[in-house]
């Protein structure tokens, strides 16, 4: 219709016409395209917004693993302090309280501190729809951040292989005991050790203090990862209010 108006009007020499209906299409066109370039701008605010909400979930659920990590190792080191004051004092009571942190200290706990949502934004290449700048660079040095304390505690673990090994070759494990994990599994007696042959050997004695100590350089691991980590989510947590996502 407006193509035959345009051109009854060129016919007809109506120049003020054409030059009308002229910039009518014009303005429609430039029209459309706003309006598609303001409906994706809103769906990528509408993207960003639920990306960010996932990120601060799943560091929320990352710095709680970690959290439940570093429990689980003070516990093990809480255990081997109790089997040396046993070894300390010649008492065989004292140390098979703690005889579980035998099999434990030499325990490396995996923690993945990527979240998926992270995972999916670069995999995708969409990290740039985080319009923080900041917050932006601080979530695209967790892979690094992450990849850093898989390799730190992977060395942790071949450093603790040949000590375990030795370790576990003086004890004997109660199989009943452990059974029925329901029930919680073991007791102060599922670890089963000659009190004399292992309180005299010095040497063992020396690797399962290094382990303790390894267990203790965990700890500190995890407690480092998870204050950077609350760190990055408390930014996603601010990002979140400031925008009023």
């Amino acid at each position: 219709m407006i193509l035959a108006r345009i051109s009854r009007a060129i016919r007809e020499q109506n120049w003020f016409a054409v030059a009308l209906e002229f910039i009518i299409v014009v303005a429609g066109v430039l029209l459309a395209f706003q309006i598609t370039a303001w409906n994706a701008a809103r769906a990528e605010i509408e993207r960003e917004a639920a990306y960010l909400h996932r990120l601060e979930a799943e560091l929320t659920a990352i710095t709680g693993e970690l959290d439940s990590m570093e429990t689980a190792i003070n516990a093990y080191f809480n255990w081997i302090e109790i089997f040396f004051e046993g070894v300390e004092t010649a008492d065989p009571e004292r140390a098979q309280e703690g005889s579980w942190g035998l099999n434990a200290i030499t325990s490396v706990e995996i923690v993945n501190l990527e979240p998926a949502a992270l995972r999916e934004m670069i995999s995708a290449g969409e990290l740039t729809i985080i319009r923080n700048e900041t917050l932006r660079a601080a979530l695209s040095s967790i892979p690094q951040m992450h990849s850093n304390s898989q390799a730190s505690l992977e060395q942790m673990a071949s450093d603790l292989t040949p000590i375990a090994f030795e370790i576990s070759g003086h004890f004997e494990a109660r199989l009943d005991d452990v059974r029925d994990i329901s029930q919680g599994g073991y007791g102060n007696q599922t670890i089963q050790f000659d009190f004399e042959a292992v309180s005299q050997n010095e040497q063992l004695l020396r690797r399962i203090n290094y382990a303790a100590l390894q267990n203790r350089f965990q700890a500190a691991h995890f407690v480092r990862y998870r204050t950077e980590i609350e760190s990055i989510r408390d930014q996603v947590a601010a990002e979140i209010d400031a925008r009023g996502f």
